[in-house]
């Protein structure tokens, strides 16, 4: 994966993770300044909540974080500490307005790409356990590991929101730790395992039914209304098509299947006009089932004993040849190649604490 600079200029993010590095600033006493000189951020203040800054302005603000970050715990320790919900913007307020947790966690990975366009991020649930998938999509250089860290922990701001805590979580983390493992659990509650096989948060699926302490139905209306506005504005965004992955998706999950009419049908046009569309985005209804069927399959291969042919059949392939064959296609590897790879589950590093096996 290699990223120019001119790639990463091409990405924006809010304006408001700038605030996380001015907190620490302050909190260090340093030249709040410097922290923008060092990016290259010249913008008029107060910054307005549609400013943005570029994926260049968004590494450069990391490598400073991890150059001022006072030493001691891991660097990821102190970043969230100063990392609010709310410097999501709407994205975080649709979350702490939802019913429960599985609306917050639906709600953020559908709008995900509109503040984090770094990483694309999909739930994947495996019997009693819901999955949320980080993948990282550009090379940000020394930053990558702290950056991905930041991102798969995101959902645990949701916690003081909760009527009570969830029952359990793991995060795997595909990098070593940056600093002493214990400290991560300490400091966020959960298990943690790195040098793992996907970047992922892990709950129990019966958590997402918790309640958030102060839903409000009108003001997360009113913030989905605002990202929908936003998403339709984006000229890279592909509605139609990233809408029918997230259908595919769902069905995926409750072990259903979609066919074009009751896709179009849910979409309020004709088969005809959602084969036009998806074509208009350049892609197809076939190409968009095998690649959920892919994602899904992954999982399944990382945390199940289920056959290559039990798995082809559960993302949807004809046979276990086929499913084969879209899955070299698709990732390069064969099932077994995955399986068997690298990284697996004797080689996690953990705390006493830590389940025993990653992904």
């Amino acid at each position: 994966m290699v990223s120019s600079d001119r790639i990463l200029k091409s990405l924006t993010f809010p304006i408001q993770y700038m605030e996380i590095g001015e907190a620490l600033a302050r909190d260090l006493h340093q030249d709040v300044e410097e922290l923008y000189r060092y990016c290259g951020i010249e913008l008029p203040r107060p910054f307005m909540p549609w400013q943005t800054i570029n994926g260049l302005q968004m590494q450069r603000a990391l490598a400073h974080f991890l150059a001022q970050c006072p030493p001691g715990p891991p660097p990821l320790v102190t970043f969230m500490a100063h990392f609010p919900v709310t410097t999501h913007g709407p994205v975080g307020m649709l979350a702490i307005t939802s019913a429960n947790l599985g609306e917050a966690l639906q709600g953020a990975l559908k709008y995900s790409s509109l503040v984090m366009p770094a990483f694309e991020m999909r739930r994947q649930d495996v019997g009693d356990e819901a999955h949320v998938i980080i993948e990282r999509k550009y090379d940000f250089g020394p930053v990558n590991d702290f950056f991905t860290e930041t991102v798969v922990l995101a959902p645990l701001k949701i916690m003081p929101f909760l009527t009570r805590p969830i029952s359990g979580g793991t995060v795997y983390l595909m990098h070593s730790p940056m600093g002493d493992p214990a400290e991560y659990e300490a400091a966020f509650g959960v298990k943690f395992v790195f040098n793992a096989r996907q970047n992922k948060f892990v709950v129990p699926r019966q958590d997402l039914n918790i309640p958030l302490m102060a839903p409000s139905r009108a003001s997360h209306l009113l913030m989905k209304a605002t990202l929908e506005q936003q998403s339709q504005a984006r000229q890279d965004t592909k509605p139609t098509s990233r809408e029918v992955k997230r259908r595919l998706q769902t069905a995926v999950r409750q072990k259903q299947l979609l066919d074009a009419d009751a896709l179009a049908e849910a979409l309020a046009m004709s088969p005809r006009t959602l084969s036009r569309r998806l074509k208009d985005e350049g892609t197809t209804l076939p190409q968009l089932r095998t690649e959920v069927g892919i994602e899904y399959a992954e999982v399944l291969l990382l945390e199940t004993d289920k056959t290559i042919a039990q798995i082809a059949h559960a993302a949807g392939f004809a046979d276990a040849a086929a499913f084969t064959r879209a899955f070299k296609r698709a990732t390069g590897k064969t099932p077994s190649q995955l399986r068997g790879g690298p990284g697996n589950a004797d080689t996690p590093i953990h705390t006493e604490s830590t389940q025993g096996s990653d992904t």
